[in-house]
């Protein structure tokens, strides 16, 4: 009995001793919370001091050099970032390049009016007939049935129905190179015109108005309509021939 009663003393201690020693770690957290609570505090307060003292030093130093030298020492010195900024300005900004091709300026004098109308009489086309059409094409290789010669041939120019004795302009302006009879087509003309066409006005009259050496104009009577020996049983008509470079071509391409 009396040793029950002993151990329970004893664990009555243990346990007084348990929550002594509980307190204590609670009071000792405690007063360490609160010590670094006013070290921190104290921190911030003395902070600023010492940030307005070091400035109040930089200003005494400042106004000591600005008297020492007589000079504003504070404008004296550059902002290095103003610096860099105007120098990065200037590089964008190069200088302009100049054109040169638009300081050159070409004045071209405008033509004469009797160069306007010799380009103008040069440039115009107009029909060997006024009123005439087509009645033979033009065929070089294909042969041709002529009712006067009776046979098949080909043929190197253009049938242009007229009637007899209708005058033959001449369909570009040029120079007459030649006049001439032959057996065949009669009557020839030939004008050398600008481009290097040489047209063949075959079966005109022989008191044709166009001479050799002159120069005629588009349009201008050069003679009249006669007859062609190889086609006289067709009706009365404008054999015309064309060439370039010595080959012939379709005259209707012409006109």
């Amino acid at each position: 009995m009396f040793s029950m009663k002993k151990e329970k003393q004893s664990r009555q201690s243990v346990r007084k001793n348990i929550a002594f020693y509980i307190s204590l770690a609670l009071c000792i957290s405690a007063v360490a919370g609160a010590a670094w609570n006013t070290y921190g505090s104290v921190g911030e307060t003395i902070e600023p001091e010492t940030s307005a003292e070091e400035s109040m030093s930089e200003a005494s130093a400042v106004k000591a050099a600005n008297e020492v030298s007589g000079q504003n020492y504070e404008n004296s010195v550059k902002d290095e970032s103003s610096v860099i900024e105007i120098s990065l300005q200037e590089e964008s900004n190069p200088e302009p390049k100049i054109d040169k091709t638009k300081l050159v300026t070409v004045s071209v004098p405008e033509p004469s009016a009797q160069q306007s109308t010799e380009n103008s009489a040069n440039t115009k086309v107009s029909k060997p007939i006024a009123k005439g059409d087509v009645i033979k094409m033009y065929s070089p290789k294909d042969p041709i049935k002529s009712e006067t010669m009776k046979d098949w041939r080909t043929h190197n120019g253009v049938d242009i129905s007229a009637g007899d004795g209708s005058p033959v302009h001449a369909v570009l302006s040029g120079r007459v190179k030649q006049m001439y009879y032959d057996p065949l087509l009669g009557n020839v003309i030939c004008i050398e015109s600008n481009g290097g066409y040489e047209l063949f006005y075959c079966g005109v009259t022989n008191t044709s108005i166009a001479k050799e050496g002159n120069t005629v104009t588009a349009g201008e009577t050069i003679g009249y309509i006669g007859h062609i020996p190889s086609e006289i049983k067709d009706e009365p008509h404008l054999h015309l021939e064309a060439k370039i470079k010595g080959e012939y071509i379709d005259p209707t391409i012409l006109f």
